[in-house]
């Protein structure tokens, strides 16, 4: 099954844009009267039979719906500092994406080497993510904002900040009862250089409880993916 993606919807008709377009007749060589699989990025899935196509645009005629395709019963939102190299920032969006993350924002940290992030690439590979394993929702993401506007404003239920300073912390997995609990969860993943002690104080001021992922010391974008994985982990198995 291939997935498009558009959200360009009106009266019964779906718009593809002139990227989704090409792949859709020269790459996959559809025609009109083919039938294909749109979603929206907004958990609805689309089957629908091509009635037009052009070098900008094919419309296709919608045949049925379905909506809240494939939704999960619990949230998962990550909050990472962005790291120096733009490349393996990318890798995390789009493998944390292929795990079921739902919503991404990067944080702004005292030893968060990069400032700005490329957002919009970052959402086209979202959208690729989201396609190439066959979700209808795109996740949320969010720019890059000061780390302590952002726990501020935080507003999942259960809430945890993973950092390498010496204090007793429990591994993610003992806190199960409460991540299933929630179904709405959120995890704080620091810089290259980890969180400062100034960081990790507020946070807890805040309500995110200090958490280990395991023995091993991980990148930031490792440590971003797994610590998704293992929330999936905790609420399928």
């Amino acid at each position: 099954m291939e997935f498009f993606f558009s959200d360009n919807i009106i009266d019964n008709i779906i718009t593809l844009d002139s990227q989704e377009s090409k792949h859709c007749s020269k790459v996959l060589r559809k025609n009109i009267g083919d039938n294909i699989h749109v979603v929206d990025g907004k958990g609805t899935l689309y089957s629908g039979k091509i009635v037009l196509i052009t070098k900008k645009k094919c419309e296709i005629s919608i045949l049925t719906t379905q909506k809240n395709y494939n939704n999960k019963k619990y949230y998962t939102h990550i909050a990472i500092s962005p790291i120096k190299n733009h490349d393996r920032l990318e890798f995390f969006v789009e493998k944390s994406i292929e795990i079921g993350v739902d919503e991404i924002s990067f944080i702004q940290c005292e030893r968060t080497l990069r400032k700005k992030i490329k957002l919009e690439r970052i959402r086209k590979i979202a959208v690729t993510a989201m396609k190439q394993t066959l979700k209808a929702k795109l996740p949320k993401i969010n720019d890059v904002q000061l780390f302590g506007s952002f726990i501020d404003k935080c507003s999942n239920k259960s809430k945890f900040i993973c950092h390498l300073e010496n204090e007793k912390r429990k591994n993610l997995f003992s806190y199960k009862e409460t991540i299933i609990k929630a179904k709405n969860n959120c995890i704080l993943i620091g810089p290259e250089g980890d969180f400062t002690e100034k960081e990790i104080l507020l946070s807890k001021n805040f309500s995110f409880n200090p958490i280990s992922l395991g023995q091993s010391r991980l990148r930031t974008e490792t440590a971003g993916f797994v610590s998704c994985s293992m929330i999936n982990m905790i609420n399928e198995f």
